[in-house]
């Protein structure tokens, strides 16, 4: 893999835990180490992690990413950047420009649509648009408002994240998970998220006060780290008292065995502050389905293109309350048969759709300005193999 050298700009890096930091560590530790520079903010434990790293990271207090790019570009010789969320570092392209960067790709991964929807945020995104040579978005669902808010301004290329089918496979051991958690041998469904309202999982809690009814034997796991861990943990207690556990984040060894714990995954997102916040795909949905479970997905944003509804799981509109979500896990408890042929679907479509490798590929020919052979830019992206840090548990 040829690329020139590259500056990474991104507010979304190890070991900070998230979805778009995991979709940047896949791709740049993909990249040619030698051709690298990341500019990333200093979070605790960032040099532990830096220094096992093939490739230079300039760690920045706050935000403050485009401080002496002029210097570092020069002295790099860099001649190209990514800016890994154009939400809201888009506002740097200029910096980085003017820093003598030569050819500029930014990433979107659905938060951006909020941004869009809003005067002032919109306003700055489009006259920053400019600055790009490409933008890349998640999926086909979110295009057509990315290019009407645009208007034009930049090319618009899908890049889309994967997943590891290696590491996330069916067949692994989840006993110590559920010896660890207490949860019996009734059903499991597990949900991995960052813990913030637009995951959704107050309904998913509200949701399982009636599936317990049903199933008083099942358990309900969330796993993940965030603002709402307090909120969601009471709220477990208080909805469904012994049968829901928040685990807080967990290690990136472990998350695997979670997934192999569990008969259904459950994420059911949703829009959130009037449409501002929005679901970019789902990695972890991806890693459920490669690990054979039957998902459930609510409707928002890019979440629809991380299922095949009725094939891999059952995509539900979690905007309108608990009930049809309750209805699906439900079905899916009460079926086993069927919740194993659709966590059989998910394995094989994430097998062959969802690879890493042909995303960093799809990268390094943006950083090139090289033409994207076959696939055109409103084709549907061709991605299932490899990481090494995680996630979205965090």
């Amino acid at each position: 893999m040829e690329i020139p050298r590259t500056l990474v700009l991104t507010g979304h890096f190890p070991p900070e835990p998230g979805g778009v930091q995991t979709f940047t560590w896949e791709l740049v530790r993909r990249l040619p180490a030698d051709r690298l520079l990341v500019v990333a903010p200093a979070w605790a434990g960032a040099a532990e992690f830096d220094a096992g790293l093939p490739f230079p990271v300039v760690r920045r207090r706050g935000y403050l990413l485009f401080r002496g790019l002029r210097r570092l570009v020069a002295r790099h010789r860099i001649d190209a950047g990514w800016i890994t969320a154009a939400a809201p570092f888009a506002m740097y392209a200029p910096f980085v420009r003017a820093a003598g960067v030569g050819r500029l790709v930014g990433s979107t991964h659905g938060q951006e649509l909020g941004w869009f929807r809003a005067a002032p945020t919109r306003a700055a995104l489009r006259a920053a648009a400019g600055s790009f040579d490409a933008l890349t978005h998640l999926c086909a669902s979110t295009l057509p408002e990315l290019e009407d808010a645009l208007g034009g301004r930049t090319r618009l290329v899908r890049l889309a994240g994967a997943v590891d089918t290696g590491r996330f496979r069916p067949g692994l051991d989840g006993t110590a998970i559920r010896r660890r958690h207490a949860l019996g041998t009734g059903p499991v469904v597990l949900s991995v998220a960052r813990l913030v309202r637009r995951k959704g999982h107050d309904t998913l809690i509200r949701a399982w006060a009636d599936v317990v009814r049903r199933r008083p034997d099942a358990r309900l796991v969330i796993v993940g780290d965030g603002p709402m861990l307090r909120r969601l943990t009471e709220l477990g207690d208080r909805t469904a008292p012994g049968s829901v556990t928040v685990t807080g984040p967990v290690s990136a060894d472990d998350l695997p065995l979670y997934y192999a714990a569990a008969d259904v995954f459950a994420l059911p997102c949703r829009d959130d502050r009037r449409g501002l916040q929005t679901e970019g795909l789902g990695l972890s949905t991806l890693e459920a389905s490669a690990s054979g479970l039957p998902v459930v997905v609510g409707r928002s944003g890019g979440s629809p293109e991380s299922l095949v509804d009725g094939r891999t799981g059952v995509l539900v509109d979690a905007s309108r309350g608990p009930d049809e979500l309750a209805l699906a896990l439900h079905r899916l408890l009460a079926d086993p048969g069927r919740a194993r042929a659709l966590g059989a679907a998910g394995r094989r479509w994430t097998c062959a759709e969802w690879s890493w490798d042909g995303a960093a590929d799809r990268l390094a020919a943006l950083l090139r300005g090289s033409p994207l052979g076959a696939h055109d830019e409103r084709e549907p992206h061709r991605p299932g193999t490899e990481p090494a840090w995680d996630s979205r548990i965090g």
